[in-house]
Parts: structure tokens; sequence; C-alpha cells
């Protein structure tokens, strides 16, 4: 028996009851007679509802009995009635209507589960929980698949879509349109689909919004398509279905964490991802090769190659030469077959929101329908196709990463700039991002690799020094540092603690810290007296450590300021410059500064006068803020005491490429070397030198940056600046590093003169660097764990090592670094949020 039918007949039972307590002190013998007729007719229609359902439910034969002796006593009392009704009758009366009630409620309950998707690519977000509730007897289960619309940007109209055709055989579907909400009443409904009417690509019909259906759904459950790495991003926190669901499924307690504070916090359940479930039974199971593919990978290793919406959208032409390049690659193997899949979505998105991709991306699907030793893959089971291939080639960027992640095959994450294969040569080259500089001897980080390096002034020479222990070794761990009496302060970016280096016992420790198991993210890095402060990349805060106490302090207000006066949410710090105990700061997206002071943290916002400016690169002397404008690259010189501003325009040889970036930033940062201020060149090409006194501007070593336009290998001026770095060598000279090659130049301002040489590790320390490496690892809990293709791990070892087996060890190490990843994966969130639902409906019975 349904649970809303049993309600609805306890009700009328109640009613009944209510009718015999009216009966014992009524007079009036024509409303008597009403009220029995009226108790005779509720018990005729409990007893024909329950006579209707006789075949399945136990016992309902004695019930029905049961109301027929009810209303036969009726009959009897309503023919001998004289004016009022005596104890002995109503007792009789309630007795029955008692035992009635006890009866019913005895009655085995039918939950009405629903399952509500709309594309059936989608459907293994939700299948692991059907497959536990049409396993139990105490449910009554339907598959309904929502119509819904996709946008078409060529005609600008939105085309309708059903996929109910398209799910499983195995699948049971109820129409829409044979099927209503309203007479059902399901106990449970499961959807996927968060955004209601505010998704600009695809939109549920509105007759079928969270807010529309809620009102017929005792229970509405939400369980997101994707899996992550653990996290829930910002944009995902205020979708439209939170407003209406009861429960939502979330893959773990350190996911459910990203939402504390929200008003939906305790309706999340932590058990796990139904999208797990999938792809943990398919891999344990031998028959899901479709027929039509076994022939071409029997005895061959098998590559998945998945390409998400965001990626096309960010990089497009360059995206596609990349997948160029990977199935040309495979084709000139003979044990390797690639299995490429496009998101579903993909090519209507394209037409939606980047139709002059559309053309090109149909003429790449069409060629690489070409190579033999590929397969297309436009099915709708992506857990089937993870199932069968042996590992993963892709961007980071996708759940299908952590699909295979949580099964133990590996993972291997493409550069899409990279075109080529590396020399020697260019593998020792090593790319800077901070020096420091001390009797001689140059100390050296890079974004490439956690390590510490040392560069010799004369014969150019780097040499490998150490790594932090416990922190990623390859990706921008420590990318800056700072000098500190005889120490090298390394601030964490990629990594969860700052370290420190000793010249003297030439040893790396960690800074005393609480460790967060996070990526600090902290970029910029200043020294005041005996504190370092530390730049957040999130743009939250500012962080202060006492080198002496090793204390903490976090600079909250300060953010909170700016974030009101410029009505700027997301801050982002650009560049830094320190004056005495001043800390300036410029910021991203907007034209106020913040002025920080050092020695108490007391803190101004201010504006520099065209609001619609904001600056990156940013210098400081006794009068004036010089500022770099992020746009046109103009410097802006500000009066500290009189706020006026003077603005020097770029030498007419200058030229910049914002429109191709996506973040504009003409100049990386500005340098103040006393008569002159000089640029770091970012999206433009080259650097640009301003005379304080006489206002002269012009080009500076412009045959340096001659290059920075040209495509490399691994290089899109598009995508990447023009110099990552840039700092100053005593008072004279400036040491600048150019993006394309990692040739760098000593030069001298004045002069303009310049040495040019490529810092390089010799080959010893190169081996030293890579002994015993892999390239695999976990960078923090909210990542995975995986290969990042670069010029020392390229994609051909990488399918070398999984032709001839060598992969095999890194698939526990995997699981291992992942078993955080989700709950249950073991492969029984189904069962679990199946579980739990039912006991709240039990309890509420």
């Amino acid at each position: 028996m349904r649970v809303f039918i049993r309600e609805q007949l306890m009700n009328l039972l109640k009613t009944v009851q209510q009718l015999h307590l009216q009966l014992t002190i009524t007079e009036d013998q024509e409303q008597a007679i009403e009220m029995l007729m009226s108790c005779q007719e509720s018990a005729i229609t409990v007893g024909e509802a329950v006579e209707g359902m006789i075949a399945n439910i136990a016992n309902s034969g004695d019930f029905v009995s049961l109301l027929e002796r009810y209303c036969e006593e009726l009959f009897i009392i309503s023919e001998s009635y004289e004016g009022a009704l005596s104890k002995e009758d109503v007792s009789i009366l309630e007795e029955l209507a008692s035992k009635a009630m006890k009866a019913l409620n005895e009655f085995p309950v039918i939950y009405h589960i629903i399952f509500m998707p709309y594309k059936a690519s989608m459907w293994d977000s939700l299948e692991s929980i059907w497959r536990a509730c049409k396993e139990d007897k105490s449910c009554e289960c339907h598959v309904m698949p929502l119509p819904y619309y996709e946008f078409d940007s060529e005609n600008t109209k939105w085309e309708y879509r059903y996929e109910g055709d398209l799910f499983p055989a195995e699948v049971p579907i109820t129409h829409y349109e044979e099927y209503s909400l309203q007479l059902n009443s399901p106990d449970v409904a499961y959807i996927h689909n968060p955004y209601d009417g505010s998704n600009f690509v695809t939109c549920i019909h509105p007759a079928f919004h969270s807010d529309k259906i809620k009102q017929y759904i005792r229970r509405l459950i939400y369980v997101p398509y994707y899996v992550t790495t653990g996290i829930i991003t910002q944009e995902h926190l205020d979708l439209p279905i939170y407003r209406h669901m009861d429960y939502m499924v979330v893959q773990s307690e350190y996911a459910k964490s990203f939402c504390r504070g929200k008003a939906y916090y305790d309706k999340i359940l932590p058990f796990g991802s139904p999208k797990l479930d999938r792809v943990i039974r398919l891999n344990r199971e031998e028959s899901v090769i479709p027929e039509q593919w076994r022939t071409l990978l029997k005895g061959k290793k098998v590559l998945m190659l998945n390409t998400s919406i965001g990626c096309i959208l960010q990089e497009g032409s360059i995206y596609f030469n990349k997948i160029r390049y990977i199935y040309e690659t495979i084709r000139k193997s003979k044990n390797l077959v690639l299995i490429w899949r496009p998101h579903p979505l993909l090519e209507a998105t394209l037409k939606a929101m980047r139709p002059g991709l559309l053309e090109e991306y149909r003429a790449l699907i069409e060629d690489f329908l070409s190579c033999e030793n590929g397969i297309l893959d436009a099915t709708t089971d992506i857990s089937r196709t993870v199932a069968i291939a042996d590992a993963y080639i892709g961007e980071e960027s996708t759940s299908v990463v952590n699909l295979f992640g949580a099964i133990g095959k590996p993972v291997f994450i493409l550069n899409n700039h990279i075109t080529g294969g590396y020399t020697e040569e260019e593998k020792r080259s090593i790319h800077i991002t901070d020096t420091v500089e001390q009797n001689g001897v140059l100390w050296v980080t890079t974004n490439r690799y956690n390590a510490l390096f040392h560069m010799n002034m004369d014969t150019k020479q780097i040499h490998y020094i150490e790594r932090v222990a416990g922190q990623p070794k390859w990706d921008a761990a420590y990318p800056h540092m700072v000098s500190l009496g005889d120490e090298l302060i390394l601030s964490p970016f990629l990594a969860d603690d700052p370290a420190v280096y000793n010249r003297h016992s030439q040893r790396i420790s960690m800074l005393s810290r609480e460790r967060t198991k996070e990526s600090l993210r902290y970029r910029q890095t200043v020294v005041y007296e005996n504190r370092i402060f530390y730049l957040s990349g999130t743009g939250d805060y500012i962080a202060e450590l006492n080198m002496e106490t090793k204390e903490w302090k976090y600079h909250l207000k300060c953010i909170q300021e700016i974030r009101k006066v410029s009505g700027i949410h997301e801050i982002v710090f650009c560049d830094y410059a320190a004056y005495g105990r001043e800390l300036w700061i410029s910021l991203q997206s907007t034209n106020y500064l913040l002025k920080f002071h050092m020695d108490d943290g007391t803190y101004k916002c201010c504006a520099i006068e065209n609001a619609e400016y904001s600056y990156s690169g940013i210098s400081v002397d006794d009068t004036f803020l010089w500022l770099a404008e992020v746009q046109n690259g103009n410097i802006v010189r500000w009066n500290k005491q009189t706020f006026e501003a003077r603005v020097y325009s770029m030498p007419e040889t200058f030229r910049s490429w914002n429109e191709l970036a996506r973040t504009p930033l003409t100049h990386l940062r500005l340098l103040d070397m006393g008569e002159w201020i000089v640029t770091i060149p970012g999206f433009s090409n080259g650097m640009v030198k301003l005379s304080k006194s006489t206002g002269e501007i012009s080009m500076l070593a412009k045959e340096f940056w001659e290059r920075a336009e040209e495509p490399a290998n691994g290089y899109t001026p598009g995508f990447h600046l023009s110099s990552e770095f840039g700092s100053k060598i005593g008072s004279d000279n400036i040491f600048v590093q150019r993006n394309c090659d990692d040739v760098t130049a000593i030069l001298h301002v004045e002069k303009e003169t310049y040495e040019m040489f490529k810092p390089a590790l010799t080959e010893a320390d190169l081996i030293k660097l890579m002994e015993g490496e892999r390239g695999f690892e976990r960078i923090s809990r909210g990542r995975g764990f995986f290969k990042r293709e670069s010029k020392l791990f390229s994609l051909e070892d990488f399918f070398d090592d999984l032709i001839l087996g060598r992969l095999e060890d890194i698939k526990k190490i995997q699981i291992e670094e992942l078993s955080d990843l989700a709950a249950n994966l073991d492969g029984t969130c189904g069962d679990k949020v199946h579980e739990y639902v039912m006991h709240i409906l039990e309890e509420n019975r």
C-alpha cells in the first residue's frame, strides 16, 4: 500500500472517531442519523479502497471483514436510535474503528520512488541508487526521463530534446506524458540537474523545474551528475535546486565541508558517488566491450581521451592541433588504440557560444575517423569506456580523471601547447621564477619543479641543491623566496608549509606551522624587520609570520574593506612595492590600491584618478607611485601627497596582444632603477624604460624580445606571458628571462647593453634531480594523482611505459593516494543512499 493512500484512509478513520465523540453529546436526531451515515460512508470507502488491493496486501480480507462488522453495528444502532447513543454503543464502534486503524497501520507499505534524469549519458549518476531501489520489495520504482531544450545559436532558438529511447535496455522507461506527479505523489524523487532555467546551453522543461515538482514530492534528492577530486567549487554552492531539495548526495565529508555555513548544510549526505559505483562495478566485469570494438582492441593497450567543454572554449584551435598530434602519434603504433570521447554537449555548446570553431571541430572529427586505431565514442555510457581503457590522457579539469583515479588506472595530464619532443639541452634548461643574490651566487627557484638551485654568476651554470621533502615535486610548490639573514625563506604556492634553507647547514627544513595539507597558494613574499608577509593567491588575506616566535597573524579586514570600496568581490593581488613600513599592493580589476603598514597592520584604500583603469606593476619612491596600466600599458606617476596623476604613453613601436589573452596584462612588473622605471613584459613585445626626470620613454633591448610573438613548442603568445621573471641585480642591471625559449639576459639599463645565455643544469645535476622519479604525484588533497606532460615527462614515454607494463606499481600507489576521494569506494554508495532514505521514510510513516 502506498504511504499517501494509507494516510488518506487513516484520516478517514480518524474522522470517524471524531464523529463517535459528537454522537455521544448530540440531541438532534436528524443530525445524529447523518453522522451515522457519514461513519458508514467513510468505512465503506476505506473498505473498498483496501479491497481493491487484496491481491497485494496480506490479511486485507480480515481488515475488510472488520469494517463490514463496523457497518453492521452502525445499521443496528441507527435502526434503534431514540435520541442518544449509549456508552455501550459508542464503545463497540470505537473498539472496531481502533482495531481497523491498527490493522491499517500494520499493512506493508510500498514506497513510490521516481528517478528523473534528462540526458541518457548522465544516467550513471543515478544508476546505482536505482539498482538498490528496484531490488527492494518495499519500493515501486519508475524512471522518467525529462524533456529538455538545447540552445541553437545559429537560429537563436531553443530546440526540444527527449532521450527516453537512449537509456540502457534493462531500464524500463516511463514516458513523462503518461505519468502524473500530482496523482502519484512520489515518496522520493531523484534528479541530477541542479540548474532549472539558469543554464545557457541546456534547460529542463519548465514544468519539471525543482520548485514545480517539489510540491508533489515528499523527498526531493539531488545527486550531482559529475565527480570531482573531492571539492565543491564556488559556482556550485548557490544553485536553484538547493532552495527546494530535501537532501543532496556528495562524495565525502571533505566535499561537504565546502558547504559549511550554507542553509542546506545539514541536508548533505556524504555517501560517495553513483558514478564511481558504476565504473567500479564495470571494471570488475569482463563483458563490457561493445562487439564492434572487440577486434580493434584485442591485444592492444587502450587510451581514453576525454574532451571537455571548458578546454575547447578556452584553447580552441590550439587544442584541436593537440588532438591531431596525439592521434598522429598513436597512428604510428601497432600496440595502442585511442578512444576519443568528446563531451556530449560539446557541439551544442560550440553552436551556442563559439560558432566560429564549429566547422574546424567537425573537420577534426572527420579526420580522426580515418585513423585506423582510433574510435570516436559517441555512446551514452562513459563508465563503460573508462572500464575498457587502460589509461587516461587529457585535461585535469574533468570529472573523468576521478573515475580513472578511483579504480587505479594511470592518468596523464596533457599540456596542450606541447607539440613535439624536447632536446637534451632543452630538458636541462631552467625556467626561473625568482632569484636572491649573495656573494656572487644567485639562488634560483622555478615554477616547474619543487627544488632550490644556485647559479654561478661567472659561468652561468645552474646546480641543483635540494627539494623540500613531503611536498609536490613537479609543479609550482615553492616558486618564490626572500632572504633573511643566513636563511632563504621559500614561499609555498602548491605546497602546504613555508620552508627555510640555511646557507650554513645547507639543509631545507619546514617552518613552524600547523600543517594544513592544503596548498597555501602564497604568491608575493615581503620581508620587514623580523617578519615575513605573504600575499595570498586567493586574495582573501595577508598572512604575517613572526620569525622569532613562529606565530602567524592573518590580516582580513583590509581585504574586506577593499572589497567594499571597490565593489570587487574576487580580489586578486597583482604586484607590490615596499617602502619603509609601507606595502603598496596593486589589484586586478580595480583602480584601488591597498596601502598596508607592516609595523602595525593598519591600512588605507587609495583610488587612482581614473576609475576605468586597473594596474599591474607598481613601484614606489619618496614622492611617487609608478603604476603600469593593465590594458594599454601606459605608465602612471601618482603623487602620494597631492594625488595628482601624470600618464606616460607607450612608444609607437610598443605593442600588446591582450585581446588574445584570457586575462589582460600588458606589463608584468615595474622595476625602479634609480633614474629609470623599467617594465617587465606581459602580453607585449618587449621592455620599456621611462626617465623619471625627463619623461623620455623608449623600448629597451628590442632585439632580445623579437621572438616573443613566435609560437614555440610549449609556448603560445596568447596564453603565455612574454616573460614570467625579471629582477634587479645591483643598481644598474636587470636579470630577465624570455618565456618562449628560456633564454636569459643580464641587461645594463643605462648603457642598453646585455649579455645573453641559457641557464641550464649540468647533465649530472639533471640525473640527480630525476633520480628515482616517475613523475606521478598528488599535489594536494583537492587534486588527483597523475603525471603531467612536460619537457621531462613526454607523452611518448608514457605510451612506452603503458605498452611495456611499467605502470603496474603505480596503480596501487594511486588507490592509496586517493583513498579520501570519496566515501564507499567499494562501490556501495547507491546502497548507502537508498538505505538512508528508506530509514527516513520509515521514521516518518
